[in-house]
């Protein structure tokens, strides 16, 4: 399966940070891919301002077009969508015939005050999601996470006993945790339930000064980092074998021997 991950900065500007995922998604196309993944909040990321979608907003109609024009599977990392009179930050997948096939509310919401005094309040915000999800690009299953969901390695483990070969985690992790932590849990929820991990993060500092370490990657079942972004706007590409999970799993068979503890 051919892998395109965009990697940008993201501001308070939704024009701007639509025209450039525009520009960067119709880059990845020189690549072929099957599945382009966007990172989390990748249409607005402000400290001050609130806005939301419905799911006919013109930003997602554009991405099914898009993916019947060129017949690719979309992951729109996350948008904050309207329902019901809640705000839920929501990861849309789009197949290539721009069917919304599966969408995923992010359940870990980032409310935490850091060391250095940076506070985040994610819940003044958004409603958190309370369900697994799982969907299919070219039968292969994989699963949802957003970004905070990666310090929860409960969620990746019963992803996994689902039969998931992949799981996504697109991100905004801010430059402070990312330094300290982004490679660790990366790595760390692959190899521990022998899966393939592809997180694509936002990268830089926006025009409010948000920072977001970036460092986009795709690790294997082993816990190797397959590629791995540099400290730039990029689209990132790679190749994968959905077989690894498979010979991963029977050598070392993690999700047979786990047993529920009291």
């Amino acid at each position: 399966m051919r892998l395109s991950l965009i990697q940008l900065t993201v501001g308070p500007s939704f024009e701007e940070n639509f025209k450039k995922s525009q520009n960067l998604i119709t880059q990845s196309l020189q690549s072929e891919p099957d599945f382009i993944l966007f990172p989390e909040h990748f249409l607005f990321l402000s400290n001050k301002k609130k806005i939301s979608f419905t799911l006919k907003h013109p930003a997602i109609v554009f991405f099914q077009e898009f993916a019947i024009k060129y017949k690719v599977n979309i992951l729109l990392g996350s948008l904050p969508i309207n329902e019901n009179n809640k705000i839920f930050n929501r990861s849309i997948v789009i197949d290539l015939n721009g069917n919304l096939i599966s969408q995923y509310d992010k359940i870990h919401m980032f409310d935490v005050t850091l060391n250095n005094n940076e506070t985040y309040n994610e819940s003044d915000t958004f409603t958190p999601g309370n369900n697994l999800k799982t969907f299919k690009v070219d039968d292969c299953l994989m699963g949802h996470s957003i970004c905070y969901d990666l310090r929860f390695p409960k969620l990746y483990r019963a992803l996994a006993k689902k039969g998931v070969k992949i799981i996504v985690i697109p991100s905004a992790f801010t430059y402070t945790t990312g330094k300290a932590h982004w490679h660790t849990l990366v790595r760390s929820r692959a190899i521990e339930n022998g899966v393939f991990i592809v997180a694509p993060n936002q990268w830089g500092i926006n025009i409010e000064r948000r920072s977001t370490f970036g460092h986009s990657m795709v690790v294997n079942p082993w816990g190797d980092i397959i590629v791995e972004a540099k400290d730039e706007e990029t689209v990132l590409n790679c190749e994968i074998d959905i077989s690894d999970v498979e010979a991963y799993q029977q050598s070392i068979p993690v999700l047979k021997n786990d047993v529920d503890l009291i």
